[in-house]
Protein backbone atom coordinates (compact mmCIF):
# COMPACT_ATOMS: atom_id res chain seq x y z
CA UNK A 1 0.00 0.00 0.00
CA UNK A 2 1.29 3.27 -0.88
CA UNK A 3 1.02 6.63 1.39
CA UNK A 4 1.61 9.76 1.06
CA UNK A 5 4.41 10.63 3.34
CA UNK A 6 5.93 14.00 3.07
CA UNK A 7 9.17 14.41 0.90
CA UNK A 8 11.65 14.99 4.54
CA UNK A 9 10.69 11.56 5.20
CA UNK A 10 10.96 9.22 2.06
CA UNK A 11 13.90 7.83 2.97
CA UNK A 12 11.93 5.81 5.79
CA UNK A 13 9.55 3.94 3.41
CA UNK A 14 11.91 1.29 3.32
CA UNK A 15 12.11 0.43 6.46
CA UNK A 16 9.77 -2.33 7.04
CA UNK A 17 9.64 -5.49 9.12
CA UNK A 18 8.00 -7.98 6.41
CA UNK A 19 7.32 -10.76 8.72
CA UNK A 20 3.90 -10.94 10.96
CA UNK A 21 6.42 -11.64 14.03
CA UNK A 22 10.33 -10.77 15.61
CA UNK A 23 12.34 -13.71 16.64
CA UNK A 24 14.04 -13.04 19.66
CA UNK A 25 17.34 -13.26 17.71
CA UNK A 26 16.73 -10.39 16.18
CA UNK A 27 15.34 -8.37 19.12
CA UNK A 28 18.16 -9.55 21.09
CA UNK A 29 21.15 -7.92 18.43
CA UNK A 30 19.60 -4.51 19.35
CA UNK A 31 21.47 -4.64 22.60
CA UNK A 32 24.56 -3.55 20.62
CA UNK A 33 23.17 -0.36 21.17
CA UNK A 34 23.85 0.07 24.40
CA UNK A 35 27.69 0.19 24.11
CA UNK A 36 26.95 2.27 20.89
CA UNK A 37 25.39 5.09 22.96
CA UNK A 38 28.26 5.49 25.32
CA UNK A 39 30.14 6.93 22.21
CA UNK A 40 26.86 8.96 21.03
CA UNK A 41 28.24 12.88 21.90
CA UNK A 42 24.86 15.16 23.21
CA UNK A 43 24.44 18.50 21.46
CA UNK A 44 26.15 21.24 22.39
CA UNK A 45 25.92 22.87 25.32
CA UNK A 46 24.34 19.74 27.13
CA UNK A 47 26.32 17.19 29.51
CA UNK A 48 25.55 13.71 29.49
CA UNK A 49 26.49 11.40 32.19
CA UNK A 50 24.97 8.18 34.08
CA UNK A 51 23.45 6.86 37.51
CA UNK A 52 21.62 4.42 38.77
CA UNK A 53 18.46 5.45 40.42
CA UNK A 54 16.01 3.49 42.29
CA UNK A 55 18.06 0.39 40.57
CA UNK A 56 17.40 1.56 37.28
CA UNK A 57 20.23 2.72 34.92
CA UNK A 58 19.81 5.77 33.04
CA UNK A 59 21.33 8.71 31.44
CA UNK A 60 21.38 11.83 32.29
CA UNK A 61 21.56 15.48 30.29
CA UNK A 62 22.27 18.56 32.02
CA UNK A 63 21.77 21.89 30.68
CA UNK A 64 24.15 25.02 31.64
CA UNK A 65 20.59 25.86 33.32
CA UNK A 66 18.43 23.50 34.82
CA UNK A 67 15.21 23.85 36.56
CA UNK A 68 13.49 20.57 37.44
CA UNK A 69 13.52 16.91 36.01
CA UNK A 70 12.10 15.60 32.45
CA UNK A 71 11.79 12.06 32.73
CA UNK A 72 11.98 10.82 29.22
CA UNK A 73 10.95 7.34 28.23
CA UNK A 74 12.09 5.75 25.16
CA UNK A 75 9.94 3.77 22.58
CA UNK A 76 11.12 0.44 20.74
CA UNK A 77 7.91 -1.56 21.57
CA UNK A 78 8.86 -2.57 24.85
CA UNK A 79 11.80 -4.52 23.28
CA UNK A 80 14.29 -1.88 21.90
CA UNK A 81 16.94 -0.04 23.43
CA UNK A 82 17.58 4.07 23.18
CA UNK A 83 18.81 4.92 19.72
CA UNK A 84 21.12 7.70 18.79
CA UNK A 85 18.41 9.69 17.52
CA UNK A 86 16.63 9.44 20.31
CA UNK A 87 19.54 11.02 22.72
CA UNK A 88 19.71 13.65 19.94
CA UNK A 89 15.69 14.95 20.39
CA UNK A 90 16.60 14.69 24.92
CA UNK A 91 18.93 17.30 24.34
CA UNK A 92 16.60 19.36 22.43
CA UNK A 93 14.47 19.00 25.36
CA UNK A 94 16.95 19.56 27.77
CA UNK A 95 17.99 22.93 26.30
CA UNK A 96 14.82 23.91 27.53
CA UNK A 97 15.34 23.99 30.67
CA UNK A 98 15.66 20.72 32.13
CA UNK A 99 18.01 18.21 33.09
CA UNK A 100 16.18 14.79 31.37
CA UNK A 101 16.45 11.75 32.48
CA UNK A 102 16.36 8.69 30.32
CA UNK A 103 15.91 5.36 31.96
CA UNK A 104 17.61 1.95 30.57
CA UNK A 105 14.13 0.30 31.65
CA UNK A 106 13.93 -3.81 31.39
CA UNK A 107 12.91 -5.13 27.79
CA UNK A 108 11.24 -7.73 26.02
CA UNK A 109 11.70 -10.94 25.39
CA UNK A 110 12.93 -11.05 29.09
CA UNK A 111 11.10 -8.93 30.84
CA UNK A 112 7.29 -8.62 29.71
CA UNK A 113 4.56 -6.62 31.74
CA UNK A 114 4.45 -5.39 34.73
CA UNK A 115 8.54 -5.05 34.98
CA UNK A 116 8.96 -2.16 32.87
CA UNK A 117 6.06 -0.51 34.23
CA UNK A 118 7.21 -1.22 37.83
CA UNK A 119 10.62 -0.04 36.91
CA UNK A 120 9.67 3.63 36.22
CA UNK A 121 7.02 4.20 38.46
CA UNK A 122 9.61 3.05 41.03
CA UNK A 123 12.09 5.25 39.34
CA UNK A 124 9.79 8.18 39.08
CA UNK A 125 9.43 7.69 43.22
CA UNK A 126 13.11 8.21 43.63
CA UNK A 127 12.99 11.73 41.86
CA UNK A 128 11.63 14.12 44.03
CA UNK A 129 11.71 17.22 41.32
CA UNK A 130 9.66 15.83 38.00
CA UNK A 131 8.51 18.88 36.09
CA UNK A 132 7.35 16.59 33.89
CA UNK A 133 6.99 13.27 32.07
CA UNK A 134 7.46 12.30 28.30
CA UNK A 135 7.32 9.36 26.26
CA UNK A 136 7.48 8.04 22.67
CA UNK A 137 5.23 5.03 21.33
CA UNK A 138 5.73 2.27 23.84
CA UNK A 139 7.57 4.85 26.84
CA UNK A 140 4.49 6.84 25.95
CA UNK A 141 2.65 3.98 27.41
CA UNK A 142 4.80 3.95 30.81
CA UNK A 143 5.37 7.76 30.84
CA UNK A 144 0.69 7.98 30.64
CA UNK A 145 0.56 5.16 33.34
CA UNK A 146 3.09 6.60 35.60
CA UNK A 147 1.92 10.19 35.58
CA UNK A 148 -1.56 8.74 36.46
CA UNK A 149 0.32 7.01 39.66
CA UNK A 150 1.59 10.71 40.85
CA UNK A 151 -0.76 13.27 42.86
CA UNK A 152 -0.70 15.64 41.42
CA UNK A 153 -0.15 13.62 37.75
CA UNK A 154 2.90 16.18 36.49
CA UNK A 155 2.23 17.44 32.81
CA UNK A 156 2.63 14.78 30.57
CA UNK A 157 4.13 14.78 26.66
CA UNK A 158 2.81 11.86 24.83
CA UNK A 159 4.57 11.67 21.42
CA UNK A 160 2.88 8.79 19.03
CA UNK A 161 1.99 6.74 22.39
CA UNK A 162 1.16 3.67 22.61
CA UNK A 163 -2.45 3.06 24.78
CA UNK A 164 -4.05 0.64 24.55
CA UNK A 165 -4.07 -3.32 23.22
CA UNK A 166 -7.64 -2.79 21.53
CA UNK A 167 -7.44 -2.80 18.24
CA UNK A 168 -8.92 0.64 16.19
CA UNK A 169 -9.45 1.43 12.67
CA UNK A 170 -5.65 2.59 11.79
CA UNK A 171 -4.46 -0.88 13.10
CA UNK A 172 -6.17 -1.82 10.50
CA UNK A 173 -5.95 0.86 8.09
CA UNK A 174 -2.20 0.70 8.03
CA UNK A 175 -0.85 -2.86 8.00
CA UNK A 176 2.46 -1.85 6.74
CA UNK A 177 3.68 1.36 7.23
CA UNK A 178 6.90 1.98 7.44
CA UNK A 179 8.89 2.23 10.67
CA UNK A 180 5.74 0.58 12.75
CA UNK A 181 2.69 -1.52 11.80
CA UNK A 182 -0.32 -2.85 12.86
CA UNK A 183 0.78 -5.85 12.08
CA UNK A 184 3.99 -4.51 14.06
CA UNK A 185 1.89 -3.80 16.74
CA UNK A 186 0.05 -6.98 17.26
CA UNK A 187 3.18 -8.60 18.09
CA UNK A 188 4.29 -6.47 20.51
CA UNK A 189 1.10 -6.68 22.15
CA UNK A 190 1.13 -10.65 22.59
CA UNK A 191 4.51 -10.84 23.30
CA UNK A 192 4.49 -7.74 26.22
CA UNK A 193 1.45 -9.02 27.77
CA UNK A 194 1.11 -12.59 27.83
CA UNK A 195 -2.53 -12.86 27.98
CA UNK A 196 -2.36 -10.44 31.12
CA UNK A 197 -5.21 -8.07 31.70
CA UNK A 198 -4.25 -4.27 32.00
CA UNK A 199 -5.62 -2.24 34.83
CA UNK A 200 -8.38 0.25 33.71
CA UNK A 201 -6.74 3.93 33.14
CA UNK A 202 -7.81 6.37 36.15
CA UNK A 203 -7.66 9.68 34.15
CA UNK A 204 -8.94 11.86 36.90
CA UNK A 205 -5.20 12.88 38.07
CA UNK A 206 -4.31 14.32 35.12
CA UNK A 207 -4.10 18.18 34.15
CA UNK A 208 -1.40 19.28 31.80
CA UNK A 209 -0.80 17.28 28.37
CA UNK A 210 0.84 17.63 25.28
CA UNK A 211 -0.60 14.52 22.46
CA UNK A 212 1.44 13.77 18.91
CA UNK A 213 0.06 12.00 16.84
CA UNK A 214 1.69 10.77 13.26
CA UNK A 215 -0.78 10.08 10.04
CA UNK A 216 0.17 7.51 8.63
CA UNK A 217 0.40 5.03 12.17
CA UNK A 218 -1.26 1.92 13.33
CA UNK A 219 -1.61 3.97 16.83
CA UNK A 220 -2.62 7.49 15.22
CA UNK A 221 -6.33 6.78 16.89
CA UNK A 222 -5.21 5.98 20.09
CA UNK A 223 -3.12 9.25 20.21
CA UNK A 224 -6.60 11.14 19.24
CA UNK A 225 -8.76 9.20 21.75
CA UNK A 226 -6.39 9.79 24.60
CA UNK A 227 -6.57 13.41 23.66
CA UNK A 228 -10.33 13.20 24.41
CA UNK A 229 -10.48 11.10 26.55
CA UNK A 230 -8.04 13.65 28.58
CA UNK A 231 -10.37 16.16 27.99
CA UNK A 232 -13.29 14.38 28.86
CA UNK A 233 -11.73 14.30 32.52
CA UNK A 234 -10.71 18.01 32.45
CA UNK A 235 -6.99 17.85 31.42
CA UNK A 236 -5.81 20.95 29.85
CA UNK A 237 -4.59 18.94 26.83
CA UNK A 238 -2.72 19.92 23.70
CA UNK A 239 -3.64 17.22 20.52
CA UNK A 240 -0.55 18.35 17.22
CA UNK A 241 -1.54 16.17 14.41
CA UNK A 242 1.39 16.09 12.38
CA UNK A 243 0.66 15.39 8.31
CA UNK A 244 3.31 13.26 5.92
CA UNK A 245 4.55 11.35 8.90
CA UNK A 246 5.03 8.00 9.94
CA UNK A 247 5.48 6.84 13.63
CA UNK A 248 9.07 7.32 14.31
CA UNK A 249 9.47 9.95 11.65
CA UNK A 250 11.39 12.16 14.43
CA UNK A 251 14.31 9.21 13.25
CA UNK A 252 15.36 12.15 10.52
CA UNK A 253 15.25 14.92 13.22
CA UNK A 254 17.01 17.17 11.48
CA UNK A 255 14.96 17.54 8.52
CA UNK A 256 13.22 20.49 8.15
CA UNK A 257 9.48 19.08 8.51
CA UNK A 258 10.76 17.33 11.77
CA UNK A 259 12.28 20.02 13.10
CA UNK A 260 8.97 22.17 12.90
CA UNK A 261 7.19 19.20 14.33
CA UNK A 262 9.51 19.59 17.11
CA UNK A 263 9.34 22.76 18.01
CA UNK A 264 5.86 22.25 18.96
CA UNK A 265 6.83 20.32 21.66
CA UNK A 266 9.91 22.44 22.61
CA UNK A 267 7.23 24.90 22.85
CA UNK A 268 4.79 23.14 25.02
CA UNK A 269 7.98 22.65 27.35
CA UNK A 270 8.98 26.41 27.59
CA UNK A 271 5.52 27.60 28.86
CA UNK A 272 5.39 24.63 31.30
Amino acid sequence: MKYRIASDFKALRFMKWPFQSMPDAIVMSSRILYPVMKSVSPLKGIKKEYSSIAGVKCTILTPEKADGVLLDIHGGGFAFPMGPYRLKIACLYASKGFRVILPDYPLLPSHPHPEALEAIIRLASGINDIAAISGDSAGGFLALRTALEMHPAPPMMLIYPVVSPKETDSWKKYPDTPMWSGTNNRWMWRKYLRNQELKAIDYSPAGKAFIETAEFDPLHDEGVKLYEELRRNGADAVLSETKGTVHGYDFLWKKPLAMEYIGRRLSWLGNL
